[in-house]
């Protein structure tokens, strides 16, 4: 009888850091997730501009590729960003950043800023 009943409470004070390390290891996950479509949408974004000096076609590329992600939280630059001053041979550089949510904004409560994902990718311009 004690023993169980003391297994049991045991087992009731661990369960919210069980839960806790669970969702802290999922959330790790999906900005793993987050980050690896940013790099992709990038990439293709880059290539875009590169390839047909089109900013507008590079922000359609760049929302499809990420449309699983929350698009308000989504900041697209590109650089330099008027098509008449891209030379061939000049780098082109698309730099996205997106805001974090879930267990991220907690960290943003303790810290005071937002929390960021940030990636860049740069191509060699080939065309006018």
């Amino acid at each position: 009888g004690r023993s169980k009943g003391q297994a049991s409470l045991e087992f009731t004070l661990i369960i919210p850091f069980l839960v806790l390390i669970i969702l802290t290891v999922s959330h790790f996950g999906l900005l793993v997730y987050q980050k690896n479509i940013l790099e992709q949408a990038a990439r293709e974004g880059a290539r875009v501009v590169a390839t047909t000096n089109s900013s507008q076609e590079a922000y359609r590329c760049i929302r499809e590729v990420c449309s699983s992600l929350d698009q308000d939280r989504l900041d697209i630059q590109i650089t330099p960003g008027n098509s008449s001053s891209r030379r061939v041979g000049d780098m082109v550089e698309v730099t996205l950043s997106y805001k974090c949510t879930g267990i991220a904004r907690l960290l943003e409560i303790f810290m005071g800023r937002d929390i960021l994902i940030k990636v860049k990718s740069n191509m060699r311009m080939e065309c006018y």
